[in-house]
């Protein structure tokens, strides 16, 4: 089982700080957006190491970064309508495979709240627009009557650039998904060429290993067997040496 990398720590304990941060104004906290932009290349630096965390663990750490980045974006947006537009896009994190099983809860904590702020802030505004129009109705009736075929041109221009906007903002979070995707799909090619490459060495390894033990086994087999004919021989030799002693002292004592 491979350890958790120190590299690795540190990335899930800055992207907790960053979530918890988040949690709160992420307009009001400057350092929120240095804090992702370091955890980015520290995830980038993580899939460099020979011992990196699994594919699956990998996508979490990146689809974690790519929604707090949109957070920040989504946060710098003037326009309340492409805020909450912005907001509703934001992909939110999947169900962790790591240790670390507050991330995906305070993510949904965070898409839920910010989407809210951003839909109140909408209402206010619109409510406040047709007060204001209301007002100046009340006060101009008899100048606006005049100009109320140039109001409305007016009206659907901005309504027409709102929607431009939306469609290129969508386009553009379109484009940076199917970035993110392309990235996650080129380190799973990646990976699992690695895999194969590990697997057709390991199998080489194993056959030569394999076959060095059969030459071990022969050659320890064949050491065996000349040591077992030296002491037969040279048993044999100290017998005929004891016999042929025997003889001589025999025929001494005769």
């Amino acid at each position: 089982m491979n350890q958790t990398s120190r590299l690795e720590i540190n990335v899930r304990r800055l992207l907790n700080r960053c979530e918890l941060m988040a949690t709160e104004d992420p307009q009001n906290d400057w350092r929120l957006e240095k804090f992702i932009f370091h955890v980015e290349d520290m995830v980038k630096e993580l899939q460099t190491l020979p011992n990196k965390p699994s594919r699956d663990t990998m996508t979490e750490y990146i689809r974690r970064v790519d929604f707090l980045k949109g957070l920040v974006g989504t946060a710098k947006l003037s326009n309340p309508v492409e805020r909450v537009t912005a907001a509703q896009l934001l992909s939110k994190s999947p169900i962790t495979t790591t240790a670390d099983s507050t991330g995906p809860n305070i993510t949904t904590q965070i898409h839920q709240k910010i989407t809210a702020k951003y839909n109140n802030e909408l209402r206010a505004d619109l409510f406040s627009s047709d007060k204001g129009s209301t007002d100046d109705g009340l006060r101009q009736r008899s100048l606006i009557s005049p100009t109320q075929d140039e109001d409305l041109d007016a009206l659907l221009k901005y309504n027409r650039n709102i929607q431009e906007k939306i469609a290129e903002n969508m386009l553009m979070m379109t484009s940076n998904m199917k970035e993110h995707a392309l990235t996650a799909s080129a380190i799973i090619k990646k990976d699992i060429n690695s895999l194969e490459q590990s697997d057709k060495l390991t199998d080489v390894n194993a056959t030569k290993l394999k076959t060095e033990s059969l030459k071990l086994e022969e050659h320890t087999k064949s050491n065996w067997r000349c040591w077992v004919w030296l002491m037969v021989g040279l048993v044999l030799v100290i017998f005929f040496n004891m016999v042929l002693f025997m003889k001589v002292a025999k025929k001494k004592i005769l």
